[in-house]
């Protein structure tokens, strides 16, 4: 059965619609999806049975409530843990003293809400610098701002840092022993990350996620009778992993677990940093990149003395608007660079810039991860001719000019935020699994998924007293991946060529700029299937994160496979996205759900709870299937679906993801 257009709108263009919103005009074009046989439409989309969550805005994917969550499942017998993400352990963990006051402030039995806890000096001293980054958005920005109805560049409410409905909850702790050759003692880092949620009053109770994590990043102390020998923690770490839920939460901390008093004291506080979307423009505004969302990236120290958390230098991330008003200094840079020391250290992952030439702040954005200049500062400082004298004959994974500032760029924060991650993310917490609406799937980023047996590699070798492998690879890529689909791959350049693709497709460069198409590319099916790009084109990068751009006669449309069509970036796609039926959906397929634009819209005006408006007036879609072991592209999520199944969706699809239309703190 031939396709054809419905009158179908996601969440995304519904509220930033002028009939809901008044703050931007619909594109000439609506999201879409195949013709659907109306019975069989009726028996795909199912309803939330009992109470639904009260959360504002939601995935495409959204159905009934997921029957039942995977028990956690221990590490198998002498695996080393590695990353706690398991709900029950967690809230073990915050109700035995790490909640998110206490950690911060040092004090027992700190104050949960933000109302009262932004009332001590240590949260205070964070909000303060936060603030004034929005307040700096909104000034450069006259078109930014908290409402959706009057602004079209959609920004972060900093009312939610002092809400009393709001908290950061402990959403993982991750075990980084792999850290160890960024810090001259001790064991690498133990990780608590907390992720800003709110539960109102109002409407009804709702509450929802936000796209902000703060976490703290504490030393992990070598034992007090051998300074250099870590074996006792890596044993703890390994004995731990046979643990789960509260007992888990108990072992960990015991005096002899990894998160004993000592361990997380503020004394071993490396730093706090935190993520946060400042503003997102719906793909109305943006619709040549499929909408566009910018986050500040920050860190604190802890300053005793003051009694107050003050800024502090981003690991390996230049301040690019200093450096290029200074030739001197960014040639200081340029030569300490290029060292055959310091070069030895970037290939191996391991090294770290010099205070002097960094940043206290910077921005990563969204989407095209790495196709954007404002991700890439060492691309905005040099060209690779700046480094074409350079012998990259002894080095094993930077071979190249262009190899070496792309692993440059991916040592900074914004590179790595933006290295295989989820909008902007690499954790962002298991989901409650009642919940029908705004879920993801998969919580965890491609990058770290594939990191994981690298880290785990480095653990189990101190256990044994063995020397550990400390390089660490590009986080685009693993060291041995498979290449499957989505995975970032070599268009030729010798620091790259190593890169291949799986058996059946092929690397493509998609969205890289001119200047870096033969660098690297994505490994895409040679003909699209479903959830693959429709629009291949270049993107025109510029230092300015505004002024990029997807230029209009670069993009090449590619047909998508038989009774299925093409979403595009105007309607919140980047890169365009093919939408099937769910009937005879291929292997790479699954079931999902997409709005109605009037009945959906109408719902809404009456002043309806999204998420019953939601569950009323959906029509389903074939989507791309995903899981932690077949993540989605870039600028794509692993949404659950009704029948608890993941779909590749764009992030700001979810709730949960974006800034905009929360209820009012």
């Amino acid at each position: 059965m031939p396709p054809r257009r419905l009158r179908l709108a996601l969440v995304l263009a519904a509220l930033a619609g002028a009939g809901l919103a008044g703050c931007s005009r619909w594109p000439s074009e609506r999201p879409s999806a195949p013709r659907q046989d109306v019975a069989r439409a009726g028996d795909a989309v199912q309803r939330p049975s009992g109470p639904s969550h009260p959360s504002a805005a939601s995935s495409a994917a959204a159905g009934a409530p997921v029957a039942g969550a995977a028990p956690h499942e221990p590490a198998p017998p002498g695996r080393p843990l590695l990353r706690i993400t398991d709900r029950a352990a967690l809230a073990a963990l915050e109700a035995a003293g790490l909640d998110f006051g206490s950690v911060l402030t040092g004090a027992p039995r700190a104050p949960a809400s933000l109302a009262a806890l932004s009332r001590t000096p240590e949260l205070a001293s964070v909000s303060r610098v936060l603030s004034e980054d929005l307040r700096q958005v909104q000034r450069a920005d006259p078109r930014s701002g908290t409402s959706v109805a009057r602004h079209a560049h959609r920004l972060f409410d900093e009312r939610w840092l002092s809400a009393e409905s709001a908290r950061f909850e402990l959403i993982g702790v991750t075990n980084r022993m792999d850290r160890r050759p960024f810090h001259a003692s001790g064991c690498g880092e133990t990780r608590l990350v907390y992720r800003l949620a709110y539960a109102a009053k109002s409407p009804a109770g709702a509450r929802s996620r936000l796209p902000m994590t703060a976490a703290f990043e504490l030393l992990a102390p070598a034992p007090a009778d051998d300074a250099r020998s870590c074996r006792p923690l890596a044993e703890a770490w390994s004995r731990a992993g046979a643990l789960s839920g509260p007992d888990l939460a108990r072992f960990l901390t015991s005096p002899e677990g990894p998160l004993a008093r000592p361990a997380v004291d503020r004394a071993n506080l490396s730093r706090l940093v935190v993520n946060l979307q400042s503003v997102r423009w719906p793909s109305t505004v943006r619709p040549d990149l499929g909408g566009h969302a910018e986050y500040v990236l920050r860190a604190f120290r802890w300053d005793g003395r003051a009694g107050r958390y003050a800024p502090l230098a981003l690991e390996n991330t230049p301040d690019v608007a200093r450096l290029s008003r200074d030739p001197r200094q960014r040639e200081r840079l340029r030569a300490w660079l290029s060292a055959p020391e310091n070069l030895a250290r970037l290939d191996r992952g391991t090294a770290l810039l010099p205070d002097e030439f960094l940043a206290t702040k910077a921005l990563s954005a969204t989407p095209h991860g790495l196709a954007r200049r404002v991700n890439r500062p060492f691309r905005v400082l040099f060209e690779p001719r700046d480094f074409g004298g350079v012998d990259f004959g002894g080095l094993s994974r930077v071979r190249s000019p262009e190899g070496l500032i792309r692993r440059l760029d991916q040592m900074t924060c914004p590179g790595c935020h933006q290295s295989g991650s989820v909008a902007g993310f690499h954790l962002l917490g298991e989901e409650d699994p009642a919940r029908a609406h705004d879920a993801l799937h998969t919580v965890e980023s491609a990058h770290l998924a594939g990191d994981l047996p690298r880290r785990r590699a480095v653990v189990e070798a101190i256990a044994r007293g063995a020397a550990p492998d400390d390089e660490v690879p590009y986080p685009e890529r693993e060291d041995g991946a498979r290449g499957g689909y989505g995975a970032r791959c070599g268009l030729g350049d010798p620091s790259f060529a190593g890169w291949t693709c799986a058996e059946g497709l092929v690397c493509s460069a998609y969205d890289a700029p001119r200047e870096d198409r033969t660098t690297v590319g994505v490994c895409l099916p040679a003909a699209p299937e479903i959830g693959d790009p429709c629009q291949v084109g270049a993107v025109v990068p510029h230092a300015d994160p505004h002024r990029d751009r997807a230029a209009a006669a670069a993009v090449q449309a590619r047909a998508c496979p038989p009774a299925a069509v093409c979403n595009t970036s105007p309607v919140g796609f980047p890169g365009g996205m093919c939408t099937g039926s769910c009937g005879a959906l291929p292997e790479e397929g699954v079931c999902g759900a997409i709005a109605v634009l009037d009945p959906f819209n109408r719902c809404l005006a009456r002043g309806t709870l999204f998420t019953e408006c939601l569950s009323r007036h959906v029509a389903p879609a074939g989507l791309r299937r995903c899981s932690t072991e077949d993540p989605c592209r870039e600028d794509y999520v692993c949404a659950r679906t009704s029948s608890g199944e993941g779909a590749c969706l764009p992030p700001y699809f979810l709730f949960q993801l974006r800034v905009d239309g929360h209820a009012v703190p």
